[in-house]
């Protein structure tokens, strides 16, 4: 068994009481470390040596000891266990030293309960040494927990919503008064406080939200504005709290942030963002209509003036019989009119072409692609399904666009030998797909700072609510996919392109 090491301090006038004492430790296994005095000065210099365990005090006069050494202890601040040694066994001696705060009356006539005794006390210490240090690391972390929560720029809280509807606020930190106008002690007192200053706008979604994660337990982040006193000022706020089941019902835990302006930088920056998508349609419109009038002109003008040429030259021609060098010329001439008519044609078509008004924007797609392939020599495969309602013109024009710059970014940089071209008018919206095989694109291509044609393509799609995906491997082709909704708005178009019935 191995011997436990005890250091003592033991204050004794009596020789024979002291040497019993230290002679019944060493019988019980201890490894002493003693030390003996006999008076106060002797004691408070073993005090401020530190390093004891335990402090065996004789209670019997003559000499130092008793209640004056037990003062010295409580004195010096030291948490160590205080024994009385004694001879005298009267039991109101003893209520009275244990009163006064010893933590053990011993016998010297019997010193067997004298090693239980000290190591019960022992552990005593230690407890409280440890919860000490407990309280202390507990209160040093409210503490920091305090200073944190003071510091947010919103307040903490804990919401309790009971079984029969009531909502209270068992705690509210003082960030409630810079951020709501109100003290915490307002807010706890009167709970529908809160409620009354939620903005009248915001309020149908705040109580969706609340009973939404109280059924299921799930977080609870919503976002709005609230009214605060005492001027109606207008601020943002953000609720993010866990819920949990309690035995009074459902508590949150969480902060409310003051998000007002980041909130307002947002809106600022989505205003921007409107304000950009319909300055670019306004130059896109602008353009389509300066297309338009230019293709009109080309078709009307130029073609009939094209085309009174040929004729003057035909008669010109047929009165030059007999001079077959200048006949030959006029032929020529008349040629070169036939291809300025087929290139004005050509043109007045790219700037708009008239099977879009006419028949659609599948009839012109197919049309487009076949001239695609005839043009470049490329192969270009077309699907088609018409199975929705008619495409307004404006979005017709705003697809056949994203198809030409599709098509002229794969002539410029594709390398491509085959294109496939899908375009599917569907209930909800129209979805048109362009494929190429040609080498693809990497991801600094995509961010070159003056890659118009994809950027263009993004722009008018979202303008129409629509989704762009641009799907691209180096080496394996490029894969342009855009769906535009029908009504602007009205379907949610996030996820559409990553559903397999889309694309």
């Amino acid at each position: 068994m191995t011997a436990k090491q005890l250091r003592v301090l033991l204050v004794e006038s009596s020789n024979a009481d002291a040497q019993h004492t230290l002679n019944k430790l060493s019988q019980a296994g201890y490894l002493l470390e003693h030390r003996r005095v006999d008076s106060a000065k002797g004691m408070k210099a073993a005090l401020n040596k530190g390093e004891l365990d335990v402090v065996l005090c004789s209670y019997d006069p003559p000499g130092f000891g008793g209640l004056a050494a037990l003062k010295l202890l409580h004195e010096s601040g030291a948490d160590i266990p205080f024994l009385f040694l004694s001879h005298d066994l009267r039991e109101e001696t003893i209520i009275y030293t244990m009163q006064h705060g010893a933590d053990d009356y011993i016998f010297k006539g019997s010193l067997n309960r004298l090693s239980p005794a000290i190591e019960h006390n022992l552990r005593e210490a230690r407890i409280r040494r440890e919860h000490r240090t407990v309280q202390l690391a507990l209160q040093e972390n409210q503490t920091r927990l305090h200073a944190f929560i003071a510091d947010l720029p919103g307040m903490a809280y804990q919401m309790l919503l009971q079984d029969n509807g009531a909502i209270s606020f068992p705690y509210v930190s003082e960030g409630c008064q810079a951020l709501l106008g109100i003290t915490p002690q307002d807010l706890t007192h009167v709970v529908m406080l809160f409620e009354a200053l939620l903005h009248p706008e915001d309020f149908a979604s705040y109580q969706q939200s609340l009973h939404a994660s109280a059924k299921d337990l799930s977080f609870w982040n919503w976002e709005g504005r609230i009214l605060t006193m005492p001027d109606n000022e207008v601020k943002w706020i953000n609720v993010r709290c866990s819920p949990r089941k309690t035995p009074q019902g459902i508590q949150w835990e969480g902060i409310i942030f003051n998000i007002t302006q980041s909130k307002l930088a947002e809106l600022e920056i989505r205003r921007s963002k409107a304000q950009l998508r319909e300055l670019s349609s306004h130059i896109q419109d602008v353009r389509e209509q300066e297309r338009i009038a230019i293709a009109r002109e080309i078709h009307d003008d130029m073609g009939s003036t094209l085309t009174a040429i040929k004729l003057d030259i035909a008669w010109l021609g047929s009165r030059l019989a007999n001079n077959p060098s200048l006949a030959e010329k006029a032929k020529s001439i008349e040629s070169l009119v036939d291809k300025c008519t087929a290139a004005a044609g050509n043109i007045s078509r790219s700037l708009r072409p008239s099977v879009l008004d006419t028949f659609g924007i599948i009839a012109a797609i197919e049309l487009e692609a076949g001239e695609f392939e005839q043009r470049t020599r490329i192969s270009c495969i077309l699907e088609s399904r018409d199975e929705g309602p008619a495409v307004p013109p404006d979005i017709s024009i705003a697809l056949f666009r994203i198809l030409q710059e599709a098509l002229a970014n794969i002539i410029k940089h594709a390398s491509a030998s085959e294109v496939i071209v899908n375009i599917h008018n569907r209930k909800e919206g129209v979805v048109l797909k362009v494929q190429d095989n040609g080498k693809g694109l990497t991801e600094a291509d995509r961010a070159k700072p003056r890659s118009f044609g994809l950027r263009g393509i993004r722009e008018r799609v979202e303008y129409f609510g629509g989704d762009v995906r641009i799907d691209s491997i180096p080496g394996q082709g490029t894969k342009v996919s855009v769906f535009i909704p029908h009504a602007n708005g009205n379907i949610a178009t996030d996820n559409l392109l990553s559903q397999q019935n889309l694309f």
